[in-house]
């Protein structure tokens, strides 16, 4: 561990405390080590190509400033060992003062495909980078570092993009860090799809990206007086003139660290905060928006509050039945923190008993709210349908009876962001009374069905590139509370009443997405859920897991693009059956067949074991359920002698059993979790056909002769 880590980890310990500290360790020492692992897994074939339709020519523009000659070396190097072969190679000297530069790219002036441009004068990076775009003669730009490397595959995957959309205008990749010895890869970097607002928050899409040359000329390149921040100027301007945005989830960039780079901070480099804040307030004056920018001290970034304009009315939809101290408490802190005055209540209730009536009646007469009395079975949809039929607001906030406001300017942040003309559903970052957890920022959907995204940690930590800090778009908001326009809710047609308990709030952003619009939270937006913390999926009733799977079935009956866990806003290299945003280490083993157990083993009255439990001696985990063209279960077991045999045990709802050979593999992140175990057989992993299984099936492993009954379901469909 070298000094500077040590450093920032004794800066962290006194600034956020032990647990924030020991969580950080936690994750760097289990990052550090599972990149590795996914490297192993997922770039064994870089190399490999297949025959493309169309191969456009690509220019790699690289402006170059007294680098050091072995950095710049492996820069160049790795344009000219592509698996594609049409590109060419602009290398514009900035007018280096250190000799080496020049002797270095004079190597290269004869080189085939390879241009060196030597600029008299001084200009900085936009203005050598242009002298790069008006030389080059390719479809498309790619810009790079000149002390960077590309992927082998960089290019080649580009193009393999654009011929799956020629009409891509703007494409760009995932990326990871290089050490300044060019020995050490780590801190991928696995990207959303386009997300606008993600966007405005920070420059996500950075390395590597290509250009249509043609476009890049409209916007007269990059804008001198922009330098640090030209990347991102450019493509806030760029987004608005196409909405034609590609990205290829493949680490295709390695952006070398050093301690003068970007690549190590954003404050490496204190001009760039002044270049970004300026690029976000152009961007502002050119849209027509309102609104200012608030400095990040965590993330050093600078986030868009959008300010009301016209002074629109929103209209409050609150249902609510027999919950008459909570809802009390939701009124109160609303009366007490809410800067924005124009608004109304409406109150659905779904058919209170006649003492609740009463004080509901007294609450609303209190509080001018609307009080709407509708006994019927409770349906969530229905009874927001309801509300937004009274409603006469021009923008609607779906609101828990059980949410604690906190901060005056909530409601006048998330009306500013609806009024965004891309913006769907907005939705606010909502956390448990107790112990700072996080019960909402944000709804992922996964292959097992939707998910809150780091549900239950402690949102004091810093987590995942800021996804609990900066405003991110996601693919779903909970319903909770959740602000969407009238004229946006009335064109997708509102809730789907016949989602009456589950997935509703998901259907709906669903619907918002498939018109276009991007949902988003606002992470500065922090309210108390008062809801009941959950005891776990697995303790759920028999009946409310049924109606759980139905309801999911329906949800994706409607929205077949969805199933099987497609979500723009979440990379598919991040795992697939939990919201922690850990790697995916799922290995792909020898797909089997199921085997159907014609003498079935007893598992009845076994008790279920948590993830990491000892259970006679033995400790386990199961850390991801992919599913694709075959389902993939990828964990973990320690036990003493790591040569008892382990296989895998699906229970079906009919009782019938059926039995998978596991793969044993090394997990490093594992040993550094219980450096005492052995643990060079820890990894287990099982790849095996779908067939005929349909419907739920509950996870046991058998090792050797002991039983786990486990606390996972696995759903197929």
């Amino acid at each position: 561990m070298t000094l500077k880590l040590i450093g920032d980890g004794l800066r962290c310990l006194k600034r956020e405390g032990i647990r924030s500290f020991m969580f950080k360790l936690h994750v760097y020492l289990n990052r550090t080590n599972q990149y590795d692992m996914w490297m192993q897994e997922n770039e064994k074939n870089l190399s490999e190509v297949t025959k493309l339709s169309y191969n456009p020519l690509i220019s790699v523009v690289v402006p170059v400033y007294n680098v050091q000659s072995n950095m710049l070396r492996e820069c160049i190097e790795s344009v000219v060992n592509q698996t594609y072969s049409n590109w060419e190679l602009i290398l514009v000297d900035d007018f280096s003062t250190q000799p080496q530069v020049r002797e270095t790219l004079k190597d290269y002036e004869n080189t085939d495909r390879i241009h060196v441009i030597y600029r008299t004068e001084n200009g900085h990076i936009s203005k050598a980078t242009n002298t790069g775009i008006e030389a080059a003669t390719g479809e498309y730009i790619g810009l790079m570092d000149c002390d960077d490397v590309l992927a082998v595959n960089a290019l080649y995957e580009m193009a393999k993009k654009l011929n799956e959309n020629k009409e891509y205008d703007f494409i760009y990749s995932d990326e990871d860090k290089l050490s300044e010895d060019g020995k050490k890869r780590k801190d991928p970097f696995f990207k959303p799809d386009w997300s606008p607002d993600t966007f405005m928050s920070l420059m996500y899409t950075c390395h590597f990206s290509i250009f249509r040359k043609t476009l890049l000329d409209e916007l007269g390149g990059l804008r001198v007086g922009f330098e640090g921040s030209q990347d991102y100027d450019l493509v806030l301007r760029l987004m608005e003139k196409t909405d034609k945005i590609g990205h290829v989830a493949k680490i295709l960039y390695h952006w070398r660290e050093r301690k003068e780079s970007t690549a190590s901070s954003m404050t490496a480099k204190p001009y760039i905060v002044e270049s970004t804040k300026k690029a976000k307030e152009d961007a502002l004056e050119r849209r027509g928006l309102k609104g200012h920018l608030e400095w990040i001290d965590e993330v050093a970034q600078f986030r868009v509050v959008y300010e009301p304009m016209d002074n629109p009315k929103v209209s409050i939809i609150i249902p609510s039945k027999d919950n008459y101290d909570v809802l009390k408490q939701c009124f109160v802190s609303m009366k007490e923190n809410t800067a924005y005055e124009n608004y109304e209540i409406i109150l659905v209730d779904n058919g209170s008993d006649e003492e609740n009536k009463k004080l509901y009646e007294e609450l609303c007469k209190e509080y001018n709210a609307r009080y709407e009395y509708r006994p019927m079975d409770f349906n969530f949809s229905a009874m927001c349908n309801i509300g937004a039929e009274l409603a006469t607001g021009e923008y609607f906030l779906f609101l828990n009876d059980d949410i604690e406001i906190r901060g005056s300017e909530w409601l006048t942040r998330l009306l500013g962001q609806a009024q965004v003309p891309h913006t769907g559903a907005v939705g606010a970052r909502l956390l448990y009374p107790k112990d700072n957890l996080i019960q909402h920022c944000g709804v992922l959907n996964l292959p097992i069905g939707p998910g809150h995204a780091f549900h239950q940690i402690d949102d004091s930590i810093n987590l995942y590139w800021g996804r609990n800090i900066v405003d991110y778009n996601f693919l779903v908001v909970t319903g909770a509370c959740l602000m969407v326009s009238k004229q946006k809710y009335d064109e997708i047609g509102g809730f789907e009443e016949n989602l009456p308990v589950a997935y509703n709030d998901v259907e709906l952003c669903f619907k918002l997405a498939e018109k276009g619009y991007f949902n988003v939270i606002r992470n500065d937006v922090v309210m108390i859920h008062h809801e009941s913390v959950s005891r776990g999926y697995d303790e759920q009733s028999e009946e409310k897991r049924a109606r759980q799977m139905r309801e999911m079935a329906k949800l994706y009956e409607m929205h077949p693009k969805f199933k099987n866990g497609y979500d723009p806003c979440y990379n598919p290299n991040l795992v697939k059956d939990r919201g922690d945003f850990s790697l995916d280490l799922s290995k792909k083993g020898n797909v089997q067949e199921p085997k159907l157990l014609e003498s079935p083993i007893d598992v009845e009255g076994l008790p279920k074991v948590r993830s990491a439990e000892d259970y006679n001696g033995i400790l386990y985990g199961i850390d991801a359920i992919n599913y694709g063209d075959s389902i993939n279960i990828d964990g973990w077991v320690l036990e003493d002698t790591e040569n008892t045999d382990v296989k895998l045990l699906l229970l079906g709802e009919d009782n019938s059993q059926y039995v998978f050979e596991t793969d044993r593999y090394e997990r490093i992140d594992i040993k550094y979790l219980y450096p005492t175990k052995r643990t060079k057989k820890a990894g287990i992993s099982v790849n095996m056909k779908q067939s005929n299984l349909v419907g739920t099936y509950h996870i046991y492993i058998l090792v050797g002769e002991g039983i786990i009954n486990t606390i996972y379901d696995i759903v197929l469909r």
